[in-house]
């Protein structure tokens, strides 16, 4: 005879496998190097690059990326800048995002 929460364990993991994976979260990274572009414009640049390795890290461990559903990215940008040998400013950026995996 099956005790009350053996059954209930059981039920809760044939649950668990019927509803497939929970989403999980893998963070990537973005950098563009030295641009001529404005500090948006790097910034839009590096997290589209954090991004789609975020996406990849997901593909890589097997799973399937959420769609953005229209959303904008959203993440972390860090900026530096410089002027080059003519005065005008060069930007770098680095970034950090998360896409949601299944």
């Amino acid at each position: 005879m099956i005790r009350t929460s053996t059954a209930l364990t059981i039920v809760l993991a044939l649950v668990a496998l019927a509803t497939g994976a929970t989403a999980a979260q893998y963070r990537g990274w973005g950098d563009t190097g030295w641009v001529y572009a404005s500090k948006r414009e790097c910034c839009d640049a590096a997290l589209a690059l954090a991004h789609q390795d975020s996406v990849l890290r997901c593909v890589e461990s097997g799973g399937r990326p959420s769609s953005l559903r229209g959303s904008r990215m959203r993440g972390s940008c860090t900026w530096t800048w410089m002027q080059d040998a003519n005065g005008e400013v060069v930007y770098r950026c680095q970034s950090e995002a998360q896409s949601s995996c299944r």
